[in-house]
C-alpha cells in the first residue's frame, strides 16, 4: 500500500476516534456510529463512500482490522486475544477476514512486517488497495438493479422467501419510510402511482410500469432516497393532500403523475411538489405518439428531469438503459407487462394467472429473454417454503426456462444466479454454492444456514448501507441473524422498528413470527402470523406448523390433530413447502423424538428444501447429538461438522 500523505477529512478522524473508543465492543456497529457521531444513517454512508469507496460497516470492519494488524506486528498478544481486542466475536471469522483483507493470515503478520515494511506503512490510508476496489466492483455489480430487468428482479427476489431478496425488492435502521425526520436536510421523495385517466383499466399496467421505472431510475442514485414501490401503492386513490402524505412517508419531495392515452396519442403530466410547504415545486407534460417505444424515451426524460430539480446528477449509461426497449414487439412487451402486473399484486390467484401472459409473450417474441426469467422465477420459490408448486414439477420448470433463457443472452448475469439458487435449494449442490455464494440471491441466507452468521450479518449490512430503504425482507433477514449471534433484544428492536412495514409484507411477517417463536416471544410471534393469515387465504405448511403449535400451547387438543392431519395430507399428496419438515419440527418440539427423527427421514427421502436449515434449526437442538441425526446430517452433504450443542 502506498504510504498516505493526506490528511484525513474532519469526519473521518472524528469516526476513527470513535471507534478507537470503543473498537473492543464486538457489538458497536454501525447503528452504535450513526448515534454518537449524530448523522443519519445515509448521510454517514455517503460520507465514508466518498472518502474511500466503502460502506459504514465495511468502513468499521476493516478499520478494526487495520488497527489489528498494528498490534500483531507490534504486540505479544495471540491472534484470539487480538480478535477480540479489536471486537470480532470469533477468532474464526476475524481469520477469514483478515486474510480476504490483508491476503494472508494473521500469524503471518509479523514476519511479513520485517520484511516488507514498507508495504505496512501506509495501511490506514483512506485509499483502499485493489482488492478491497475488485471486493466493493463485485459487490455493487452483484447488487445493481439494471433498469431493463428491474421488474423481473421485482418479481424474482420478491418471490424468495428466506433468500434475499422480496415483493418490491425493493432493502438496520435505515431512514424509515413511516419515519425519516433524521434526514430532513437530504432528499427524500416519494414517487406515487401514476393516475390512469384513460378510462381504460387495460392500462393501468402502464402507470405501473412508468411509476416503476421512475423509482428505479432514481434509486441508482446514491443522493436521494426513494420510497420503495409497495409502500406507495396504497396513496394511488388517496385523497389525502401533499402535505399530510409527506408526513406520513417522512419525505422532502412528491411526485404526483397522470397518464391518458385519446386516440392513437398518450400524455404523461407530472408535478413535483415540495411536501412539508404543499407547493408546487416543477410541472412537465409529455405528449406523444401511442408506442411503447416511446414511453421508455418518456421515462427517460422524466427521470432526468426530476434528478435535475434534485440537483442529481445522472450518467449517460443510465439513462440509456432505461431507454432501451426489450422487445421490438410490441404485444409481446404488452402480454409480459400484463403478467408483470399481476405477479406484482401478490395473489396466488394472480400469480396463476400471470402465467398465461408471459408464455404468450414468449408465443409473440421468442427471442424476448424477460418472460423466460419471469417464468423461471415464478417456479423456482413456488417450490420451496411457499408450497405454490410441487417441488419436482417447479426446479424442472425453472430449468427449463432458463435453458432457454440462457440460449438468448449466455451473458446475462440473473440467468446464472438463478440456477445458481436453484441448483442449492433443490439439489443440494454445496461444493458449487460454496464456491459461488457471494454471486448468489442466497448469499446471507446459505451462510446462516452453514453456521456463519457474522458473515451473513455483514452482507446483510452492506446491502442495506447502500439500498436503504428498498429491500423490507432484509429486516426479517437480519433480525434472524441476530437471532443466531444470540443478540435476541436487538433482533426484537429491529422488528419492533420495522413494524409498520412487516405488516404489509407476507414473507416478512412468516419470517419473524418464526423468529419470536424461536425466542419464546410467543404473543409478538402469534400477532406477525395473525396478520400473515389476515393478508392472505395461503396456508402453506409452515403456518399450519405454527397453529399447531400454538393450540398445543393454548391446550386445544383437537384443533392440534386437525393441524396435523392437514400437514400429513399436504405430504400425501406430495406437496411443496416442507410438510414433512414441519411435522418434524412439531414432533421434536413436543417432545416425540422418535417421530421427529422419522419424519426428518422422509424429508431427507423427498429431498424438501427446508431441509437445508438442518444445521441451525433450533427446534431440533434436542436431536444434535443423536447418531440418526448426524448420520442424515453428512446425507445432507453439508461441507463442515455438524453444530455442536
Amino acid at each position: 500500500m502506498a504510504i498516505n500523505t493526506f490528511i484525513d477529512p474532519v469526519i473521518i478522524q472524528k469516526l476513527k476516534a470513535i471507534l478507537d473508543a470503543n473498537l473492543g465492543n464486538e457489538h458497536f456497529g454501525v447503528k452504535e456510529l450513526v448515534r454518537e457521531v449524530g448523522l443519519s444513517r445515509s448521510s454517514l454512508h455517503r460520507k465514508v463512500h466518498a472518502y474511500n469507496g466503502n460502506s459504514t460497516s465495511q468502513f468499521i470492519r476493516e478499520y478494526r482490522l487495520q488497527n489489528a494488524l498494528k498490534m500483531l506486528q507490534e504486540g505479544e498478544e495471540t491472534v484470539s486475544e487480538i480478535a477480540y481486542n479489536v471486537g470480532f466475536s470469533s477468532p474464526t471469522y476475524f481469520n477469514t477476514c483478515f486474510k480476504e483483507y490483508f491476503g494472508y493470515p494473521p500469524g503471518e503478520a509479523k514476519l511479513r512486517a520485517v520484511s516488507s515494511k514498507h508495504e505496512t506503512d501506509g495501511v490506514l490510508s483512506p485509499y483502499p488497495s485493489v482488492r478491497t476496489k475488485d471486493r466493493i466492483n463485485v459487490l455493487r455489480r452483484k447488487l445493481k438493479l439494471t433498469k431493463r430487468w428491474v421488474v423481473v428482479l421485482a418479481i424474482g427476489i420478491g418471490l424468495t422467501v428466506v433468500w434475499a431478496a422480496s415483493q418490491y425488492i425493493g432493502i438496520e435502521d435505515e431512514p424509515q419510510p413511516t419515519q425519516m425526520t433524521d434526514v430532513k436536510n437530504e432528499n427524500t421523495i416519494a414517487v406515487l402511482p401514476f393516475k390512469n385517466l384513460s378510462g381504460d383499466p387495460e392500462l393501468d399496467r402502464i402507470c405501473y410500469a412508468m411509476t416503476d421505472a421512475v423509482i428505479t431510475g432514481l434509486n441508482e442514485q446514491e443522493s436521494v432516497i426513494v420510497i420503495p414501490h409497495n409502500k406507495v401503492l396504497k396513496y394511488a386513490d388517496s385523497e389525502k393532500d401533499a402535505l399530510k402524505i409527506a408526513e406520513e412517508l417522512g419525505v422532502d419531495q412528491i411526485l404526483l403523475a397522470n397518464f391518458q392515452k385519446y386516440g392513437e396519442e398518450a400524455g404523461f403530466y407530472w408535478h413535483l411538489i415540495d411536501g412539508p410547504e404543499n407547493s408546487i415545486l416543477t410541472s412537465k407534460r409529455f405528449n406523444t405518439d401511442w408506442k411503447l417505444e416511446e414511453m421508455f424515451s418518456i421515462q427517460a426524460d422524466v427521470v432526468e428531469n426530476i434528478a435535475t430539480q434534485l440537483q442529481i446528477n445522472l450518467s449517460g449509461e443510465g439513462l440509456s438503459d432505461i431507454k432501451e426497449f426489450p422487445t421490438k414487439n410490441r404485444e409481446a412487451y404488452d402480454q409480459w407487462m400484463i403478467g408483470a402486473y399481476l405477479v406484482s399484486t401478490g395473489t396466488k390467484e394472480n400469480r396463476e394467472n400471470a402465467i398465461q401472459y408471459f408464455e404468450k409473450a414468449i408465443a409473440l417474441d421468442a427471442a424476448f429473454v424477460t418472460p423466460y426469467i419471469s417464468l423461471a422465477n415464478l417456479y423456482l420459490w413456488g417450490g420451496t417454503i411457499h408450497g405454490w408448486r410441487a417441488q419436482e414439477e417447479a426446479w424442472d420448470k425453472a430449468k427449463e426456462y432458463l435453458e432457454k433463457a440462457k440460449k438468448i443472452d449466455s451473458t446475462n448475469p440473473y440467468i446464472k444466479r438463478t440456477l445458481l439458487d436453484g441448483l442449492y435449494a433443490y439439489e443440494w449442490d454445496y461444493e458449487t454454492m460454496e464456491s459461488e455464494y457471494k454471486n448468489s440471491n442466497l448469499a446471507s441466507v446459505y451462510l446462516l444456514h452453514t453456521g456463519r452468521a457474522e458473515e451473513a450479518l455483514d452482507t446483510i449490512n452492506d446491502i442495506i448501507d447502500m439500498y436503504p430503504t428498498n429491500w423490507i425482507f432484509l429486516y426479517a433477514n437480519k433480525a434472524e441473524t441476530l437471532f443466531h449471534l444470540g443478540r435476541y433484544d436487538e433482533a426484537i428492536d429491529l422488528l419492533e422498528s420495522k413494524d409498520s412495514l412487516l405488516i404489509e409484507h407476507l414473507t416478512s411477517l412468516r419470517e419473524a413470527a418464526k423468529i419470536c417463536f424461536n425466542m419464546q416471544e410467543f404473543e409478538r410471534s402469534k400477532k406477525y402470523l395473525g396478520n400473515f393469515m389476515d393478508n392472505t387465504e395461503d396456508r402453506p405448511p409452515i403456518i399450519i406448523w405454527f397453529n399447531a403449535v400454538y393450540s398445543a400451547i393454548d391446550g386445544n387438543k383437537p384443533e392440534v390433530e386437525k393441524h396435523l392431519s392437514d400437514l400429513l395430507g399436504l405430504y400425501e399428496a406430495q406437496a411443496s413447502g416442507s410438510p414433512a419438515w414441519f411435522l418434524a419440527l412439531y414432533y421434536c418440539w413436543s417432545g416425540d423424538h422418535e417421530n421427529a427423527l422419522a419424519w426428518l427421514q422422509k424429508a431427507y427421502d423427498r429431498r424438501e428444501t427446508e431441509l437445508l436449515w438442518l444445521r441451525e434449526e433450533p427446534v431440533l437442538k434436542p436431536l444434535r447429538t443423536d447418531p440418526r441425526y448426524v448420520a442424515l446430517y453428512h446425507k445432507v452433504g453439508f461441507p463442515m461438522p455438524p453444530r455442536p450443542n
